[in-house]
């Protein structure tokens, strides 16, 4: 049979899309290199050709989720034809579809035995997105809607907040009024961190579809 040669960076996302898998199926620490490189079918030193660990595998999981979320918030702070407010809420969206859309992988980082992976994917997105977010809120001091001294810690603040209120797991785990309540919660906080208009971020949010799941 005919070995089919893949182009390097299909090879690689191949085995990265695989290893993504058999983590959130099996766990980390329970699955061994010997398990990904079967399932691609490829051979262990084409594996170390990629990555030098299974540590490194999965730095390039997170970096693909995290590179992912820049640039669904990089694309509304580059947008012209909207205010501060709807950049904000823009962006708070397509971050919550995206954790939705993921849920499975949400989940495993905030297992309570992946505490130490959950902390280092937090300090390689803060780089990432703080500067982001600290775009649309410069920009909503200048527009007269937010009233935020410190746009870069506002950013923190904002971000810590919207973590920690929407672990995901716990979220989950809630009825319809108690996620209702947690994000109007969030929110208010939001608003008061950047000064801006009470509900002029919660109630755009609050009916967002598929947030609150089934009931």
């Amino acid at each position: 049979m005919k070995r089919v040669v893949k182009d390097p960076d299909v090879r690689r996302e191949e085995l990265i899309d695989i290893a993504e898998e058999l983590f959130l199926e099996n766990g980390y620490e329970e699955t061994p290199v010997s398990d990904i490189v079967k399932k691609a079918h490829v051979a262990q030193g084409t594996f170390y050709y990629y990555f030098k660990s299974k540590d490194e595998i999965l730095d390039a999981i997170t970096d693909r989720y995290l590179n992912e979320f820049a640039n669904l918030v990089e694309e509304q702070v580059q947008r012209d034809d909207i205010n501060a407010v709807e950049k904000m809420i823009n962006a708070f969206k397509s971050g919550s579809r995206f954790s939705l859309g993921r849920k499975n992988l949400m989940l495993y980082l905030h297992e309570e035995r992946n505490a130490l992976l959950h902390l280092k994917i937090e300090r390689k997105s803060f780089p990432l997105i703080i500067p982001l977010f600290e775009k649309i809120i410069e920009q909503g001091v200048k527009e007269g809607l937010f009233d935020a001294k410190y746009p870069r810690e506002a950013a923190l603040l904002i971000l810590g907040c919207q973590d920690s209120l929407f672990d995901i797991e716990r979220f989950s785990e809630k009825n319809v009024e108690e996620k209702k309540r947690t994000v109007e919660a969030a929110f208010h906080m939001i608003e008061k961190v950047l000064g801006a208009e009470q509900g002029s971020l919660a109630e755009p949010f609050l009916n967002m579809e598929g947030l609150y799941g089934k009931k």
